[in-house]
């Protein structure tokens, strides 16, 4: 372990008098205001990695705490929602989902040549502080040589946003990062298929589709009304997504053998946004906002270990990355990572304004796809490192071998071949390995997406000689769970390793063409199965892959590097 240090604090932002106050503090770097709020960000961002040491700037990562401008983007949008229902119509295209703040790291990174690891905290109360201790554990215990803390906040004394950065260093040479590996421990899921992972995995392998229409709410104003619904019902006042949590959550706790979580546990929720006080008594806000008082929905985690992590549609990946760093260095001893997508009229009408979802079904993968069917889920993962899970006598089905997080590109919703193609990549490297046996395709369905997901992946198997190595979707089968899209795909990925089959993609006819991978329509067994490639992307740039292998117990002498 070595003792890190922090830089200079750069300050910056919009509210052109606060900073003039500022200036005269002898401990800050105050920048110019900026008319704009990704202008500021970059500015500030920018000055901050210059404190970093000249060989650790353009690759150093970047952790956000952004809550203020989560609520205020959100709470604008739902009142767009609301004002345009209450009228009778349709939201239009400038009315769409104002960009997540993972968009300003796309800006960070369009802008200069930071290309680093990305990621945004929305946790009430505590980001900023969570932050600051994920990067001083990870710094101190050698995971990274540098890394950059900053805050996006709405200033004080009104108008405008204040942003503020810090590097974090360690003196002397990088240390190298812990050995030992963080294994998946436990799993649970609900879908439109029901309860429990292996409900799922059945009919994924029989190819079956869980869609129905929707009746959560109107949809009579949408262009589709096809989804893959649950049918978990409520208590009176009582969230849907509640309901949904709890019962992956009993499933995960028991495949991990646990009746409770230990006392340092962190938990991760993956894309749900905090309390939205400005709209509070909209119709279903309670579908994608956290009560004033959440608890972390029962899970028993200490407040200041309850993070909420915004990255769209692969905020589950996000999330795995965090507690893989967080195991690494010490911060925590069992992680959680859940998730939930319970169908709401605001997550429908954003995909409903942008043309993402298919007035059809989706088919992923195939030539005749025309976007997403939206299902409704939630999943649990429960982490933990291999050591712990030995010591307790647990054999864990899965490592996280390997994953690699950036939040990169170009536009709101178009996935980058080139940025897909660099966590594959990474992840692999980290992995220690050069092919796969199986891809867990993101592919939900769209046009742009699925064929850009297909290209990244020729293009790495052109780099590393892979031939016909066998990909497939979920998302025709359960729907597209939108932030919580991970938890399918993971349940995929460790069961197809505990089996040996490879699940094929339910609604695909036409398969893309693709050199270096070839997309299975149907379920096929793979003896020696023992890796599995899972891409997770979501809009605003928001890109992950990572590598699930089998057998824990042969892989103790692990390390981040392969």
């Amino acid at each position: 372990m070595t003792a890190p240090r922090a830089g200079t604090v750069v300050v910056g932002g919009t509210a052109a008098e606060r900073l003039a106050e500022l200036r005269s503090r002898p401990d800050l770097a105050v920048t110019a205001p900026a008319q704009s709020l990704a202008t500021a960000f970059t500015g500030v961002l920018t000055a901050a990695l210059a404190g970093l040491p000249a060989g650790h700037r353009r690759q150093a990562p970047v952790v956000m705490a952004a809550t203020d401008y989560a609520v205020a983007a959100t709470s604008g949008y739902v009142a767009r929602c609301a004002e345009a229902e209450a009228g009778g119509r349709r939201l239009r295209p400038s009315e769409a989902m104002t960009p997540e703040p993972a968009q300003l790291l796309q800006e960070l990174a369009e802008r200069t040549d930071w290309q680093g690891p990305g990621h945004v905290l929305i946790s009430p109360r505590s980001a900023t502080w969570q932050a600051v201790r994920w990067a001083f554990g990870a710094v101190s215990a050698g995971l990274h040589p540098a890394m950059v803390v900053c805050e996006v906040a709405r200033d004080p004394a009104g108008g405008g946003y204040r942003v503020a950065a810090v590097p974090v260093t360690a003196p002397g040479p990088h240390a190298g990062p812990p050995t030992g590996p963080v294994v998946i421990s436990g799993t649970g899921l609900v879908t439109a298929f029901g309860d429990g992972a292996d409900t799922f995995w059945r009919n994924l392998l029989a190819g079956r589709r869980g869609t129905g229409e929707l009746t959560r709410f109107d949809a009579g104003r949408f262009r589709s009304r096809t989804v893959c619904q649950t049918t978990v019902a409520a208590a009176p006042g009582r969230p849907v997504r509640r309901a949904l949590v709890d019962r992956a959550r009993a499933e995960a706790l028991a495949e991990a053998g646990l009746d409770r979580l230990p006392e340092r546990t962190l938990l991760v929720y993956a894309g749900v946004v905090p309390h939205l006080p400005a709209v509070a008594g909209a119709p279903g806000v309670g579908e994608i906002a956290l009560e004033p008082e959440w608890d972390g929905d029962g899970f028993g985690a200490a407040p200041g270990d309850r993070v909420l992590m915004a990255h769209a549609c692969a905020s589950g990946a996000f999330g795995l990355a965090m507690a893989r760093e967080w195991l690494l260095c010490g911060l925590a001893d069992t992680a959680v990572i859940v998730g939930v997508s319970a169908l709401n009229t605001y997550d429908y009408a954003c995909l409903d304004v942008l043309r993402a979802t298919t007035t059809g079904i989706a088919r992923p993968f195939d030539e005749d796809r025309s976007g997403v069917t939206v299902g409704e889920g939630a999943g649990v993962i429960v982490l933990e490192t291999a050591a712990r899970a030995a010591a307790r006598g647990h054999r864990p089905p899965a490592v996280l071998a390997g994953i690699s997080c950036r939040v990169a590109g170009q536009g709101v919703s178009a996935l980058s071949t080139r940025v897909g193609a660099v966590c594959m990549r990474e992840a692999l490297a980290m992995a220690g390995l050069r092919t796969v046996d199986y891809v867990h395709g993101h592919a939900p369905g769209t046009r742009q997406g699925d064929e850009a997901e297909l290209q990244a992946l020729d293009q790495v198997g052109a780099e590393l000689g892979w031939r016909d190595v066998p990909v497939s979707s979920c998302k025709g089968a359960s729907g597209h769970l939108l932030h919580a899209s991970v938890f399918p795909a993971v349940v995929t990925a460790v069961r197809a390793l505990r089996d040996a089959v490879l699940p094929g993609t339910p609604g695909l006819r036409t398969p893309l063409g693709a050199r270096h991978v070839r997309v299975l329509r149907d379920a096929e067994s793979r003896e020696g199965l023992s890796s599995v490639l899972v891409d997770n992307f979501g809009f605003g740039g928001n890109n992950a892959a990572f590598l699930l292998t089998g057998d824990a117990a042969g892989h103790l002498e692990w390390s981040a590097h392969g």
